[in-house]
Parts: C-alpha cells; structure tokens; sequence
C-alpha cells in the first residue's frame, strides 16, 4: 500500500513539492543548525527534497531550473563556509533559495489543478488514443469510451488504436468530423516508452494539434507521466498545449486509475474495472461541457 502511494507521489509529480517543501524547512533550520541533531535533520532534508525532486520529473521552464540549481549551490556553499562569509550573505543566501522554492511550487501548481472546460451543450466527443484507450484486443472488456458514452447518454467517437504514438495518431486527426466540437487527446505514452527523440515527440505532437485544432472546438489533453530525466517531453506537450489552446489534464487524473489495484492487466492496460474508472474519471473532468440533462429524442 505504501509503495502504491509512493509511485504516484512521484509519477504523479506531487513529490516535487514535498521536495521543495524540504528544502525551504531545511533552509529555515539552518539558523538553528549549530546544535549536531539540527545539522543531521537540515542535511536529511536537503538529501530527501532534492531525491524528491528529481524523480518528480517536472518539466519546468529550463532557466529557472537552471537558476533552482545555481542558487542551491550557493546555499549549500555557503553554509559550508558559513565562519569565512559576513552573516549578511549568508542569510541573503537562505532568503533567497527560499523564495525561489516557494516561487517554483507557485510555478508548478496551476498544473496540478483540473481545468475547467466551457459548456458546449451536448457536444460529440472525439478521442484519439493509443492502446490505454483502444484497448488489447480483449473480447469481453468494453472500452470506456464506450462505458462513457452509455452511461451518460452521449455520442462518442472513438478512433483511437493501439499501438498509436503522435506521429501516427495524425491518421487518427484525420478522421475527426467536424460536429466533433470536444476532442480529447490520450497520446504520447508510446513515445515516452519507445524511442521518440524529444525533437521527434515535439514535430509529432505539434502536427497532430495543428490537425484537429478549429474554430469552436475544444481541445483537452491528458499530461504524460514522466520518468526522472524526460522532464523535456512535459516541457514540450505543456508548450504545444499553451500553443494551441489545448486543456491539459494533470498526469494525477490518469494515474488515479493506473495505480489503483485491479485497474490495469500489466500496470499499463486497462482491464474492464479499469475502463469503468477510466470513464468516471474522464466524466469528472469533462463534465462541464454537457448540459446537466440528456437531450433524449421523442
């Protein structure tokens, strides 16, 4: 159970403020940290914010992570040195790594908070997907898409296939109507798990929103979970999503169903429970789009 939970700590990028929340405590205790146990605590904090951190994979801006960095190491220097430094530098060290900390979870925060999409009556929602949507095959699971589109009485199309990544996917593109006015897009995984080259990843997916991207229609796409040291790929898919308007779901909304035990056949297919989480949760954050009643016919 606690493992379970520590997977999505990090998969789901949440460490990343548990670990600059380490950091900024372990600043604070440096005024303190004469006295051996509170050097041992600060140095404990530092170890576990920075290892916190860097499993997160979150994909900031590249010159304030650079700046994170600088400014770190010229605390922990600092500190080293603290009896050779005026006391002015010392703490001008403390308060600004910090504020930089603090000022990089106000950063990564409005990415972990589910957006907010605008009512569009009772709109057609496409999805282009990969295999998590498309499924393995399984003659007896029912897709949630499907799942989706009964149990809330709406027309879905689903054009997802297995195996897809975002250069693939344009096929997919291709095929979307044009009363689809909702389109959501669950892609990228195979890239991360293959060999996408960031430049490729980033061509791909640019391609692909450029393809379905229209006038009145609403793009939603759900944030890939990254392994530590692809923070460039979620640089690239939140770039593309400013780009081309597109609604990115935080990585946490797919990994609430991935994680959960009976969800997956693999840890990465979803089995037929799994579909049915994968739809609720889908619901959860596309529900805003759809008038609160059905439009039945007579």
């Amino acid at each position: 159970m606690l493992t379970r939970w520590l997977v999505f700590h990090v998969a789901s990028g949440q460490s990343f403020f548990t670990g600059a929340a380490c950091l900024i405590v372990a600043v604070g205790l440096s005024a303190l940290a004469r006295r051996p146990y509170l050097r041992i605590l600060r140095n404990t904090l530092v170890f576990y914010g920075v290892t916190l951190i860097f499993l997160s994979a979150t994909p900031l801006p590249p010159w304030f992570e650079i700046l994170l960095v600088l400014a770190s190491l010229s605390w922990v220097a600092g500190e080293a040195f603290r009896g050779r430094l005026p006391a002015r530098v010392v703490l001008g060290l403390r308060v600004a790594v910090a504020i930089l900390w603090a000022g990089a979870m106000l950063v990564e925060g409005p990415y972990h908070l589910a957006p907010t999409v605008p009512q569009l009556g009772r709109p057609i929602l496409g999805i282009i997907g990969d295999s998590v949507t498309a499924g393995t095959n399984q003659s007896k699971v029912k897709t949630w898409p499907g799942v989706f589109a009964n149990r809330h009485d709406v027309v879905v199309h689903d054009h997802s296939l297995a195996g897809a990544n975002v250069a693939s996917a344009l096929r997919q593109a291709n095929s979307v109507s044009s009363d689809e006015l909702l389109v959501l897009l669950e892609i990228g995984g195979n890239d991360i798990l293959g060999e996408t080259t960031p430049a490729k990843f980033e061509a791909g997916l640019a391609t692909l929103l450029s393809a379905v991207r229209r006038p009145g229609r609403v793009l939603v796409m759900l944030e890939l979970p990254l392994p530590p040291t692809y923070n460039a790929y979620g640089r690239i898919q939140r770039r593309l999503a400013r780009q081309y308007n597109a609604l990115l779901v935080p990585k946490r909304v797919l990994l609430g169903v991935l994680q959960q035990q009976g969800m997956t056949v693999d840890s990465i297919h979803l089995s037929q429970a799994g579909h049915q989480n994968m739809a609720n949760a889908i619901w959860a954050v596309l529900q805003g789009a759809y008038d609160e009643k059905p439009r039945r016919s007579r």
